[in-house]
């Protein structure tokens, strides 16, 4: 473990990254209101890996978005470090990755990296963006521009300017779900890798059942209509892992039960 993940591991203290007790997120007023998700509760320790599957509008994005203080909670608890998500957005304990990169295509690498550090404030305490470059694997690449670089590279640019901060937690919403196969398989390596490098707990939604349990130590399935929990499946799959794990039994035999699950839905 570096120095990164030990510092994360130290301002968390004694209490879970995330708690949510009886959470309910309703768009709209009155009787014309749309409840998204009802009734949730999920605990995620400090330093964990959760993935989230579900069908499409179970309330997976909202999710996150709730998680990080940017849709408002209708009922229930949300417990950040045991703090209120407001307090954890203000102290940029959070940050997203998503499915596009959405970098600056007139900055480099390494500027897009910078970006975080020159908005908002800046950041008391950050990451140097050429480790970060390093760390995702884009040693040498720190002055390409995203044309340059190809689909993978750039969410990896994208991986390293959320970690550039320092957050917590990271929040990633289907960040590899536009890459091809053999790409999004060797991300997820990677990804595994620097997890367990940083110790930054990640809430990670997929629609793949295979890359949900490769990554996850648990995975959360969310039911639609309106979104709740399904069932929280630990995933007792030993780390590291590669790719070659997905070939034993026990891999087939938790995608199996999670299938079973979204088919029910």
């Amino acid at each position: 473990m570096n120095q990164l993940a030990v510092e994360l591991t130290r301002q968390a203290g004694a209490h879970p990254a995330i708690s949510v007790e009886n959470l309910d997120v309703v768009f709209g007023a009155g009787g014309k209101g749309v409840t998204a998700l009802a009734g949730v509760n999920v605990t995620i320790p400090t330093g964990g890996l959760v993935t989230m599957l579900g069908p499409s509008g179970c309330g997976k994005s909202t999710l996150l978005r709730a998680l990080a203080d940017l849709v408002p909670a209708a009922a229930g608890e949300i417990s950040i470090f045991g703090r209120s998500p407001r307090l954890a957005r203000e102290a940029r304990d959070f940050a997203f990755v998503f499915q596009d990169a959405t970098l600056l295509p007139w900055r480099s690498a390494i500027d897009n990296v910078r970006l975080p550090l020159e908005v908002g404030g800046g950041a008391p305490k950050h990451a140097d963006p050429a480790e970060l470059l390093d760390l995702v694997g884009l040693k040498g690449r720190e002055k390409a521009l995203p044309e340059e670089l190809s689909g993978g590279m750039r969410q990896r640019v994208a991986i390293a300017r959320a970690l550039v901060t320092r957050p917590r937690i990271l929040l990633m919403d289907e960040p590899f779900g536009a890459l091809d196969e053999i790409t999004r398989d060797k991300l997820n390596e990677e990804l595994l890798r620097i997890w367990q490098e940083t110790g930054t707990t990640i809430v990670f939604v997929t629609h793949s059942i295979p890359e949900a349990v490769f990554l996850g130590q648990k995975v959360l399935v969310l039911a639609a209509n309106p979104g709740r929990v399904r069932e929280y499946v630990p995933v007792e799959l030993p780390f590291p892992r590669r790719l070659k794990v997905r070939d034993t039994l026990e891999f087939v035999q938790i995608t199996a039960h999670l299938r079973q699950l979204l088919e029910e839905c």
